[in-house]
């Protein structure tokens, strides 16, 4: 692979890295930035979620523990996340993929119910945004 050049993955664009299947996930502004993006690692059914689900403190490396309320605290103190339209159904969507793991970039990865985890987090964004934008429709 050395003598490959270096390319961008299309959005939903899969590639075999030996043995792993990594698919790339358009995620813009989601968490934050317009350039976000997520991997599903498909043959471990590992979603690299980069900052959703921040999370402060020194936990294990693999939890089972809830990461919604770390998160949504974490939330409260940096106000990191793009709070917009698209990050509810962004998130929700990611529940198609079915992760059974939930690898964080900032926190304590999840190995429990990683569907209902995402559907979580979508529901309390939503509440968020709803809470500070009461136009927005349901």
């Amino acid at each position: 692979m050395a003598d490959r050049a270096p390319r961008i993955l299309a959005n939903g664009e899969v590639i075999d890295i030996g043995g792993k299947r990594i698919r790339y996930i358009d995620t813009p502004h989601v968490p934050h930035g317009w350039d976000a993006g997520v991997i599903y690692e498909e043959t471990s059914q590992t979603l690299f979620c980069g900052d959703l689900f921040t999370h402060l403190g020194n936990g294990p490396a693999l939890t089972q523990s809830d990461i919604v309320g770390p998160a949504l605290a974490a939330e409260d103190i940096f106000y990191d996340t793009s709070l917009g339209p698209s990050i509810a159904p962004t998130v929700r969507r990611l529940t198609d993929l079915a992760p059974r793991t939930l690898a964080l970039m900032h926190g304590s990865s999840f190995n429990g119910d990683a569907v209902t985890a995402l559907h979580d987090l979508a529901s309390a964004y939503d509440k968020r945004l709803r809470a500070a934008m009461p136009e927005v429709p349901a």
